[in-house]
């Protein structure tokens, strides 16, 4: 049982932590604080790499740290590819006599293993990494396993939240380039009229400004083009998309051009509508005029 003092240890280590976003800066920062705390002599985190069934090692603190970044390390083999695979800590006292001790670490390093305590990083059920502590002077006991493993629910949330802002961001750049690169023009906007979206050909076409536009009401947005807000209001309203429509509209100067659209309605996967939006094109060339 955690003792108050190892629960203020915990609440020191992760309150120290919480401010780096850089994730390796994190994960060297963290090892150093639980060896520090642990009192032992070295440590390793390791993330698991699902495609080659490794583990890879993304943080090192030790007499060995340089070396043991040239070692693979496979899910299954050596004690942190048992408890990756087990999903359970363990705590070995005694190297030679585990069974899924890999001597062929040390012979490598010249790093001389005593003990060994090895924890699961998981997160949402699925184990993502290990953390490994080396050569406690004292031996390795319940409450040092207590604590790492506490610790580590707080890593594994920052380490999960990471990838999932890496993969949303992603995602929208990939959408952001698909916008961009649009031959026409698309307007987006929410279920209360609000613009959300518009890309730079819309922007052209309607003679307006992205910056000023995004977060405003439709017709306040495009107080020049009315006819345009009704288009898109009325699929808004009705829930009704309209494909390959013309009309004609005036730019600012009086100039009328021929606008061809398509609208559409945006919803979530379970079907909850968030909004609507429409693809347009100056045809007025392709029509010989307006």
């Amino acid at each position: 049982m955690l003792q108050a003092e190892q629960l203020k240890i915990i609440y020191e280590v992760v309150n120290d932590i919480r401010f780096i976003y850089d994730i390796n800066r994190l994960l060297n920062v963290f090892l150093e604080k639980i060896c520090q705390t642990i009192k032992c002599e070295a440590g390793s985190i390791f993330l698991v790499d699902n495609q080659r069934d490794e583990l890879k090692l993304v943080a090192a603190k030790g007499a060995a740290d340089t070396l043991i970044h040239s070692i693979p390390f496979k899910i299954g083999i050596g004690i942190c590819g048992n408890v990756v695979q087990s999903q359970e800590a363990k705590i070995v006292n005694d190297p030679e006599k585990e069974e899924h001790f890999n001597p062929a670490v040390d012979t490598i390093t010249g790093f001389k293993t005593q003990n060994i305590l090895c924890v699961p990083m998981i997160s949402n059920g699925r184990v993502i990494g290990a953390i490994e502590l080396l050569n406690k002077k004292d031996k390795f006991n319940e409450d040092d396993k207590e604590l790492v493993m506490l610790t580590s629910i707080q890593i594994s949330l920052v380490l999960e939240t990471s990838r999932l802002y890496t993969e949303i961001l992603k995602l929208k750049n990939f959408t952001d380039s698909i916008l961009e690169n649009m031959p026409g023009g698309f307007v987006a906007i929410d279920a209360y009229g609000v613009i959300t979206t518009i890309n730079p050909n819309a922007a052209r076409i309607l003679e307006v400004e992205r910056a000023v536009v995004i977060g405003k009401f439709l017709y306040e947005a495009f107080p020049h083009h009315k006819e345009f807000s009704d288009i898109l209001w009325d699929t808004n309203q009705k829930k009704k998309a309209v494909n390959r429509q013309e009309t004609k509209l005036l730019k600012r100067d009086g100039e009328p051009f021929v606008f061809g659209y398509s609208t559409m309605i945006i919803k979530e996967r379970d079907g909850n509508i968030l909004g609507s939006g429409i693809t347009f094109q100056d045809l007025t060339k392709i029509r010989g005029g307006a």
